[in-house]
């Protein structure tokens, strides 16, 4: 069984790219490193900021002004992929460097927000974010398929109780074969864990990036009540897309699921 509490690597880089002044009107930035077999130095707007990153290493945060950075990742002296990724003022954000659903296709680059609200004292919040060269998937958690038809680029995000989870991922509507895991994730209280499905099955490649940020604040404890609402963005939601979360079923696994977020990125 894979334990990702040895994949979590989060590369304390002191580099900051803004001014005091730039960075307290802009963003904060980590970059993920997604491609398996390489090693990789990563550029933002034209300055390296760190050289041969491997694969599945987290690194940052990064401070850059608000607009448009510029994200290079070269290796061998070839430019691997160069995009550029808005950054709002206050915003903090994964950029991660991958494959899309092809294995043979060029490396892009997809950007995934991070809520750092306060969550209950005894929970976790976290990200699963689909960034592997496999087309959509299902993803189990302790022997049941809570997260259906994920695509490559896609992430859901859930608050749960803190502990340690046993996750897989299968291909969407497939019972097997197993493309990654079975893993043990652990998930600590007034934690935001981001965890990353990267590589490719057929060159078993698979594997995951996790990072970790902690809290603001602990919240509180377990509520009496949630009331999850019957209309607005989640009816729409569930009307585009056929194969929902079961939320019955997260709540008997994790008792007091707060927050569900299914969310489709653009990729730049």
């Amino acid at each position: 069984m894979i334990s990702l509490a040895l994949a979590v690597i989060v590369a304390a880089v002191p580099a900051v790219l803004a001014t005091q002044a730039e960075a307290a009107s802009g963003g904060v930035l980590y970059v993920v490193q997604g491609l398996p077999g390489q090693s990789v130095d990563v550029q933002v707007d034209g300055k390296v900021v760190a050289r041969g990153v491997a694969a599945t290493k987290v690194i940052g945060p990064f401070s850059v002004p608000a607009g448009q950075r510029r994200i290079t990742a070269v290796a061998g002296g070839k430019t691997l992929v160069d995009r550029r990724v808005a950054v709002g003022a206050g915003s903090n954000q994964d950029v991660v460097i991958h494959r899309p659903a092809a294995p043979t296709a060029a490396p892009v680059i997809t950007t995934y927000p991070n809520k750092l609200g306060a969550v209950p004292k005894d929970k976790a919040a976290v990200r699963v974010a689909h960034t592997a060269a496999v087309g959509p998937a299902d993803i189990r958690v302790n022997g049941k398929v809570l997260f259906a038809n994920v695509a490559n680029g896609e992430s859901l995000d859930v608050v749960v109780p803190a502990g340690t989870y046993t996750v897989e991922i299968v291909p969407a509507g497939a019972s097997g074969p197993v493309v990654l895991g079975p893993a043990s994730l652990p998930l600590k209280a007034g934690y935001l864990t981001r965890v990353f499905a990267i590589g490719e099955p057929n060159s078993k490649t698979m594997n995951v990036a996790v990072g970790t940020i902690r809290l603001p604040g602990s919240g509180t404890g377990k509520p009496d009540m949630v009331d999850t609402g019957t209309g607005g963005q989640a009816v729409a939601l569930m009307q585009e897309r056929p194969s929902p979360l079961p939320l019955v079923a997260l709540a008997l696994l994790a008792g007091c699921a707060v927050l569900v977020t299914v969310r489709k990125v653009v990729r730049r």
